[in-house]
C-alpha cells in the first residue's frame, strides 16, 4: 500500500495534467485521476513490467478517458481561463497577449480529433517521449512521431 501510495504522487499531477487538457474540467480531471489509480489499484497484479509503471498508468488513464467520453459528452465549447495558471510577465499587455495564445492554443487542441489530441497533449505538455506514446497506444514510436507531427500541422491550420 505504501507503494501505491508513492506511484499516486510520483504521478497524480502528471496524470491529472493530461486529463485536464483533454477535458477542459478540472473537477473531471481530478475524478479521472482518480478512477485511473483506482483500476491501476484494483489490476496492479496485471501489470507484467513490458513498460514503465509510468506508461502503464497514462495507458489506464488513456482507457478511463475514453470509457468517459463513450457514456458522456464534454462540453469544449467554453474555455475558462481561470482554469489554467498563465506565466506573469511584467506589462498588463504582455500578460493579456499570453494569455490570449494561452488560450487560442488550448481551443486548438480541443478541436483535434483522436489519437492527434492526446498525443500532441502528452508529447509537448506531459513531455512524454514518443517511445513512452507509443507504447501507451499500443502503437510504434513511429507512429506517435507521425501523429504528433500531423497534429502540429492541424493546431496551425486552426490557428491561421
Amino acid at each position: 500500500m505504501k507503494d501505491f501510495r508513492e506511484l499516486y504522487k510520483l504521478y497524480s499531477k502528471q496524470l491529472y495534467n493530461y486529463l485536464f487538457y483533454l477535458t477542459n474540467d478540472r473537477s473531471l480531471a481530478e475524478e479521472l485521476v482518480q478512477e485511473t489509480f483506482f483500476q491501476a489499484f484494483k489490476s496492479i497484479h496485471r501489470f507484467k513490467g513490458k513498460s514503465t509503471i509510468k506508461t502503464w498508468l497514462y495507458q489506464i488513464g488513456k482507457n478511463v478517458y475514453y470509457k468517459y467520453l463513450k457514456n458522456n459528452t464534454i462540453n469544449n465549447d467554453q474555455f475558462d481561463e481561470n482554469d489554467v495558471k498563465f506565466a506573469d510577465f511584467s506589462t498588463p499587455e504582455n500578460i493579456w497577449v499570453k494569455e490570449e495564445q494561452e488560450r487560442m492554443l488550448h481551443l486548438a487542441i480541443q478541436q483535434l480529433k483522436e489519437p492527434y489530441k492526446q498525443v500532441v497533449i502528452l508529447r509537448s505538455f506531459n513531455e512524454l517521449s514518443f517511445k513512452e506514446i507509443g507504447i501507451i497506444f499500443e502503437e510504434s514510436e513511429n507512429w506517435a512521431r507521425v501523429n504528433f507531427h500531423r497534429g502540429k500541422q492541424k493546431i496551425r491550420e486552426i490557428l491561421k
